[in-house]
């Protein structure tokens, strides 16, 4: 049976927030904006770990009439409610053409296992035999 407390506390989990900002916005813009989804995060106690600004990109789709957007990628730590939180302000924030977010904690910590495994790996192996000088391939 899972005590009241276990149940209370929330992990935190690792976000990554990639938002399209319409490709009319200038640079200026699209940093205020940026900050804004910064400040929706840290307002709910959100932690946030990267801010990746890719540039402006082509779609591979229409969207509202647009063909390219500037993608911008957050990586925040927090709990559920802040993605439902985050989403929601976003859902209604002038300049957003389009957006997703991702939880990335468990695929950090496979690659890590998967790193830690290869590093045991690395042993030295035996040197392959040369093919002997006689021999047609």
């Amino acid at each position: 049976m899972i005590q009241k407390e276990d149940q209370n506390q929330v992990s935190e989990r690792t976000y990554e927030i990639l938002f399209i900002a319409d490709p009319n916005l200038g640079e200026p813009e699209v940093d205020a904006l940026t900050a804004t989804v910064q400040g929706f995060a840290e307002k709910e106690g959100g932690k946030i770990q990267k801010v990746e600004k890719w540039g402006k990109k082509r779609l591979a789709y229409t969207i509202k009439k647009h063909r390219e957007g500037s993608y911008v990628l957050l990586t925040v730590e927090g709990g559920s409610a802040l993605v439902h939180e985050v989403e929601r302000r976003i859902r209604v924030t002038e300049g957003i053409v389009k957006f997703i977010t991702v939880r990335v904690d468990e695929d950090l910590k496979k690659a890590a296992r998967r790193k830690a495994r290869r590093g045991d790996d690395k042993r030295p192996q035996a040197p392959r035999p040369e093919a002997e000088e006689g021999m047609n391939l």
